[in-house]
């Protein structure tokens, strides 16, 4: 057996991008894993791997539990947090996606770890004076606490870097895009299954990026020699929403809607959704913060930092989505 040269631990490895990440941090042949799970945590996955991959019990919110994590950890990579534009506990985005990565970056700190990758969001830029910006680029405001959150966590990062010394390297992933994502932020299992009843925001433009592709970036951000203190916005491939959901159209046979309702008049009837969720505790179809998002336009960045520097290669928008629609389909005609 190769040994192993260097051990890196990771938050989040039973998430949607996780998965992948520990996927292809396991085709790296010198290298042993450590995951941070939950107790209640699906880890069948992680334990396929046999002794490669060590499995650590704890919580990003419970900093004790880090420790055991990170002690004796080459790397870190912190992917940890709640991807989503409603929650029926507000406070839910800021415990899990701002305080769960400062503890991670303590821990980090203390364990005196080479590297650590915090993975955030382009929405953590909120909406910047500069379309496209980069990643230079002044932040703007916030329009959903998932991007706040987010952009509070990347400042506490990196001031720790500055003041003391925090090895640290932030990836932003553009809109994740795959088979076998559990969370309905992308609609494409309701524009399959024809229940999107109308477009919104549809002329706004995103960008968008393969699962595989952000777990490829995750991985190169953190073994490239040179990308302490640096920040990448990953991905380059940019489509209105009509766009989007017009591919999914295309690839899932079905139609899709051509009607486009302005946020402003639907924002009174997300807020009224938002109000019955708080009692059932059962996502709304239509979150206030996703209509907060859009209503804040085009979110439009310059990518090619990564492609130059890591030498990434993107996988287009149509591959990504015939994945995703495909095990859409599957699942329903075993159902049946």
């Amino acid at each position: 057996m190769t040994e192993l040269t260097h051990a890196v631990a990771l938050t989040g490895a039973t998430g949607f991008v996780g998965r992948h990440v520990v996927e292809r941090l396991m085709a790296e042949p010198n290298l042993a894993l450590r995951c941070l799970v939950r107790r209640k945590s699906d880890t069948d996955h992680l334990q396929a791997w046999g002794d490669r991959v060590t499995l650590i019990q704890g919580d990003v919110c419970e900093p004790s539990t880090l420790r055991p994590l990170v002690e004796g950890a080459w790397g870190v990579i912190n992917l940890a947090g709640y991807r989503d534009f409603w929650s029926r506990d507000r406070t839910l985005y800021y415990e899990l996606n701002t305080r769960g990565a400062e503890n991670v970056f303590r821990a980090a700190l203390e364990a005196r770890v080479e590297k650590i990758v915090q993975v955030s969001t382009p929405l953590a830029f909120g909406v910047p004076d500069e379309i496209p910006f980069d990643e230079e680029s002044a932040p703007g405001p916030h329009p959903s606490d998932y991007a706040r959150s987010k952009h509070l966590a990347d400042e506490i990062g990196w001031r720790m870097h500055r003041e003391q010394g925090l090895p640290l390297t932030v990836v932003h992933l553009a809109a994740v895009i795959g088979g076998g994502d559990p969370r309905a932020t992308m609609e494409v299992r309701r524009a399959v299954e024809r229940r999107l009843p109308v477009l919104v925001g549809a002329e706004t433009v995103y960008t968008y990026l393969y699962v595989r592709d952000a777990a490829e970036a995750i991985v190169r951000a953190l073994l490239h020699p040179g990308s302490v203190g640096r920040r990448y916005l990953i991905g380059t491939e940019r489509a209105t929403t009509r766009e989007y959901f017009g591919l999914i159209g295309t690839l899932a046979g079905v139609p899709v809607p051509g009607l486009n309702v302005p946020e402003r008049l639907l924002i009174p009837v997300a807020r009224a959704l938002e109000k019955v969720a708080s009692w059932t505790g059962k996502r709304p179809a239509l979150p206030v913060d996703i209509l907060k998002t859009t209503a804040a336009g085009s979110l439009i960045f310059d990518g090619r930092r990564a492609q130059r520097e890591l030498g990434l290669q993107y996988t287009s928008l149509r591959v990504a989505l015939r994945e995703a629609v495909d095990e859409i389909r599957a699942e329903s005609h075993r159902r049946r």
